[in-house]
């Protein structure tokens, strides 16, 4: 069983031509034998978007190729309320659901959140929530709750799947960072970028897939890139694309193809 994983390919921002990547992208999925492909967020600045692409992608691949698709923050920010992201929605949507890869093998998704233990107790909750309405992409997201009691939410969904898998091993694709070994501090007077740190994710999801089954995490949200990780059975993969803008040049090439195609993360079970 192949399986494909992308994320933060942010189509809108990038300015790609949308139609031209979901059939190449297509077409090389299915040269590369990919059974089932996972987007782990961050294809457009618009929910409704997200998911006209995966039921696309779908639509072209028929029953070759398996799509699946997480939203990110940018997902998130339009076109969808907390409480849709929070059912079923689609057969196409992976929040809170999971696919038996093999007898033993168990692939989960879950969008996953933040809850600012990045950055510790240097910032108070209010400093955090201040700059995130001031300036984070984050602010156009609605939520009825605050953010630590979402990513409760969200953590406790993930343990309950990890404890619905019983024995088997799992794999687990999320949007956010799950390990502060991914964190850059920034204390000389940076307030502004080492407080972005709380907003990426939370090392409280490491701490518990390192003692589960688990034996791969993909997540995305971080375009910095990281190398695989390998912390005790499980190793991490983050397979983010990043931007290519005017004002952010996060790729290594200059055509989004190639990039995307470096940074596909694919896995045989």
């Amino acid at each position: 069983m192949r399986v494909a994983f992308s994320s933060d390919n942010h189509f809108d921002l990038n300015k790609i031509d949308v139609q031209r990547a979901l059939h190449v992208q297509a077409l090389h999925l299915l040269n590369q034998n990919v059974a089932i492909y996972v987007i782990a967020g961050d294809l457009f600045n618009d929910f409704e978007k997200s998911l006209t692409f995966a039921r696309d992608m779908q639509a072209i691949l028929g029953d070759k190729v398996v799509i699946r698709f997480l939203a990110g923050n940018h997902d998130m920010g339009y076109g969808v309320t907390y409480e849709e992201l929070e059912s079923e929605l689609d057969p196409l949507y992976f929040h809170n659901k999971f696919i038996d890869l093999t007898p033993e093998v168990r692939l989960i998704g879950n969008n996953g959140w933040y809850n600012y233990d990045f950055v510790g107790d240097d910032y108070t909750p209010e400093q955090i929530l201040q700059f995130k309405n001031g300036f984070w992409y984050d602010r156009r997201i609605q939520q009825p709750v605050s953010d630590q009691e979402r990513f409760d939410r969200n953590m406790a969904q993930l343990k309950a799947q990890l404890d619905l898998a019983g024995r088997k091993q799992t794999v687990v694709v999320s949007h956010f960072v799950p390990r502060a070994d991914y964190i850059k501090r920034f204390p000389y007077g940076n307030t502004r970028l080492d407080m972005a740190n709380a907003l990426l994710g939370s090392q409280a999801v490491g701490q518990v897939l390192d003692t589960s089954y688990t034996i791969n995490t993909i997540t995305g949200h971080l375009h910095v890139h990281p190398a695989p990780l390998k912390v005790g059975n499980n190793t991490y993969y983050n397979a983010a694309v990043g931007y290519n803008t005017a004002r952010v040049h996060e790729w290594a090439s200059d055509d989004f193809i190639t990039e995307w195609q470096n940074r596909l993360v694919i896995l045989d079970y």
